[in-house]
């Protein structure tokens, strides 16, 4: 009797220490902002590759997901339909949409389901002209409406996993599929808030395959239509991928109606996780998390000239130096700098209201318009 309760306390004991030690891995999503992630979560859920102890892997999954309270996340090599099941049993709070093609190694994304509801989800550029430089892997688009603000917006959320290795083989897979992509985005999502996140099996800087030019130069041509938050990680010399120093695998690209909404030196790479969590490249991913944050309400962007929207209710000069409040209405406004930091209120009382801004620093603000009938925002510049 006295072993077997010795045994219950070691085990206790035991079971204690590993999830005090997990439950430090910290949050990194905020309330007020669109998080969003990208994680290779290796061979995740198959008995015969990845990580040995499955469940010790799913633990760990399951409380980094849960800790860092990301809002969206892309997740490659899902590899067992009964533990994404479960995964998304014990993450209550998210909803999950898994790839239908072949491949064990399957492509989801992940959605807090207070936020966001699905519209519809497809693998695109499907055609046999496109599966072999995919890897049979074709991208999964998930097209979700938010649901959590003001006014309903729409986000594309694109989930890729490139072929891997550093040959040159591989290298003109990855370059056929990410010169398929940006047809395809040009065509149709280029102008649609959309995101491309997952693991590119290849680096921004330069290639892993000899050093050469990297296969993604093609989006990198054009900045004013695709923008890399990770670019800056890869050019620092950051690493995702645990076992190879430098090789930055794992990205997440937006379109142009998302750049503006980028949260400055937002984008990190969670490679502080074996802090947290033992052997973390051992028996949880070889790949570390990668994030990023984005403004998202009803802000409505305005460029750099004078236009009125929304019921003619807000306009900025073209010389960015005045913003002017319109219409017969009652309320206050409200500027603050991109980072949340209030910078001025104004009080308003009918008429026209204008509200001197040369004196802000040049960059992104919002403003605030507190309405009888709830709160309206703005984004200009200054």
């Amino acid at each position: 009797m006295a072993n077997i309760k010795q045994t219950v306390i070691v085990l206790h004991l035991f079971l204690a220490s590993f999830f005090a030690a997990v439950s430090q891995v910290p949050q990194y999503g905020s309330d007020t902002l669109l998080d969003v992630g990208c994680w290779n979560l290796e061979w995740f859920g198959s008995t015969e590759y990845g990580p040995t102890n499955e469940q010790l892997q799913f633990n760990n999954i399951k409380q980094v997901v849960n800790n860092t309270d990301i809002d969206l996340w892309g997740f490659t090599e899902m590899s067992n339909y009964l533990a994404y099941q479960q995964l998304l049993t014990d993450l209550p709070q998210y909803k999950g949409v898994l790839a239908t093609y072949n491949q064990t190694q399957k492509t989801a994304l992940f959605y807090k389901k207070d936020m966001f509801e699905v519209i519809s989800s497809q693998h695109i550029l499907t055609s046999s002209s496109f599966n072999y430089d995919f890897a049979s892997r074709p991208p999964l688009e998930v097209i979700l409406k938010t649901k959590s603000f003001i006014a309903p917006d729409t986000i594309y959320a694109i989930v890729i996993h490139l072929k891997a290795f550093a040959d040159q083989e591989s290298y003109d897979r990855r370059k056929g599929a990410v010169t398929a992509l940006k047809n395809y985005m040009d065509f149709i999502r280029k102008d649609k808030k959309t995101i491309v996140l997952g693991d590119w099996n290849d680096d921004l800087d330069q290639s892993t395959f000899n050093g050469i030019e990297t296969p993604f130069q093609i989006l990198l041509d054009y900045p004013d239509d695709y923008f890399f938050p990770t670019k800056a990680l890869s050019d620092a010399g950051k690493t995702s991928y645990a076992f190879y120093s430098g090789s930055f695998l794992d990205h997440i690209m937006v379109t142009t109606p998302l750049t503006a909404d980028y949260i400055p030196s937002s984008a990190k790479v969670l490679d502080m996780m074996p802090t947290y969590i033992s052997n973390f490249s051992q028996n949880t991913s070889d790949h570390y998390p990668v994030i990023s944050a984005f403004h998202l309400d009803n802000i409505q962007s305005l460029g750099l000239q004078s236009q009125l929207i929304d019921e003619q209710l807000f306009a900025v000069t073209a010389d960015r130096k005045t913003v002017f409040v319109l219409g017969d209405w009652e309320g206050s406004v409200e500027i603050y700098a991109v980072d949340g930091t209030k910078t001025g209120q104004f009080e308003k009382q009918a008429g026209q209201l204008e509200i001197p801004v040369d004196h802000l620093p040049q960059g992104m603000y919002i403003a605030a318009l507190q309405l009888k009938a709830g709160t309206k925002t703005y984004k200009f510049v200054r």
